[in-house]
């Protein structure tokens, strides 16, 4: 299988000698604490000594060592935090964001080292320092983002694929991917580009397949699978390893990621296609498209349906073709629960879609 049901079990490999895998060196976060608190120490000393020797020596330790556990702690939750950003982001993304912040600093200097040539004593320094810096956070953005881009052009070889910028994504919504008609609808031919799921739509169906709820942990693992069979059997399918930091809920980082890479979304959510039609983002409603290709009914043309409930008029039954369509038929109160065959007088548009009056035959 593509998808693994448990993203724990990835990290229980065994090593080739028969051993569990062992985690990366790493250096324990009490003794980061504590070397900062020791330079904070000797900081605090250092200052304290200069301004009023010994007394001022100790205070200044006593107040480091206060303030360096402070700090020390702080810092700790800090990188803890950016380790975890880093460990959700592609590797190929962090080294081309760092090659991008790396180019665009050196520009960045060598455009402030004019301002520290031309402008008088010591004012050119800030300058060089905000263009380095504008050069880095800017450098590293455009980086992040067309780097892996860049790597999906590239074939085993190393040539570029020509083909890529003409051959428009369809980005699957996992609503889209839980809806049991994907595969035929990819099969059909109907999608406008190649079919593509993000990496974290795996990651939001992988959650809801681990869910208590049966109901939505079914409905997830059957998405898993019909992404799977769309790599296999159908088109294909290309997993997008792009992250968009920037947002924080998936449909939201869906639609970005739609904008970035002029793609297409399908989705069966039609809260998220009307946010992706206001933000300019071509969305496949599924759902849509069904209720646009159920076959109509004419006056005159006879259905069988089975009268499940009263209408709201005195007489009148009520029934539901296959295709979920309501049809109102007079006088089929009487036979509720039983299979009638009605002509069609009427057909109204709906919300939902169509809904006929029909009176019964005899």
């Amino acid at each position: 299988m593509l998808f693994v049901d448990d993203p724990e079990s990835a990290d229980s490999d065994m090593d080739p000698e028969g051993g569990a895998a062992s985690e990366p060196p790493r250096i324990p976060s009490d003794v980061f604490v504590e070397v900062v608190r020791l330079l904070i120490v000797a900081l605090g000393t250092g200052v304290g000594q200069a301004t009023a020797d010994g007394t001022g020596a100790a205070l200044g330790a006593c107040g480091g060592y206060v303030v360096g556990g402070v700090l020390g702690r702080f810092l700790r939750r800090a990188t803890g935090r950016f380790e975890a950003t880093v460990e959700r982001t592609p590797a190929i993304t962090l080294v081309a964001g760092a090659i991008g912040a790396l180019v665009a600093a050196l520009i960045g200097g060598i455009v402030g080292l004019a301002a520290v040539v031309l402008l008088p004593d010591r004012w050119g320094y800030p300058v060089m320092g905000i263009a380095a810096w504008t050069g880095v956070y800017a450098g590293f953005q455009v980086g992040a983002r067309k780097g892996s881009e860049l790597v999906r052009q590239v074939r085993s070889d190393g040539s570029l694929l020509p083909e890529q910028p003409r051959t428009p994504l369809v980005l699957i919504d996992s609503s889209a991917a839980m809806d049991g008609r994907l595969l035929v609808l990819a099969r059909s031919g109907f999608l406008p580009g190649y079919p593509a799921v993000a990496r974290f739509v795996l990651d939001e169906l992988q959650g809801l397949a681990d869910a208590a709820d049966p109901t939505r942990r079914r409905r997830a693992r059957r998405a898993l699978e019909s992404l799977e069979s769309l790599r296999v059997e159908g088109p294909g399918l290309v997993v997008l390893p792009d992250e968009v930091p920037e947002r924080d809920e998936v449909d939201a980082k869906l639609v970005a990621l739609a904008l970035r890479l002029h793609a297409a979304v399908l989705t069966a959510d039609r809260g998220l296609a009307g946010v992706g039609a206001v933000e300019g983002v071509r969305c496949l409603d599924v759902v849509q498209l069904a209720e646009g290709l159920r076959p109509g009914l004419v006056p005159g043309q006879t259905v069988e349906v089975r009268i499940t409930r009263e209408g709201r008029d005195p007489g009148q039954g009520v029934g539901f073709l296959e295709d979920g369509a309501m049809v109102v038929v007079y006088d089929a109160a009487a036979h509720m629960g039983e299979e009638v065959t009605a002509e069609v007088t009427t057909s109204v548009p709906t919300s939902k879609g169509r809904m006929y009056f029909a009176r019964m035959q005899e």
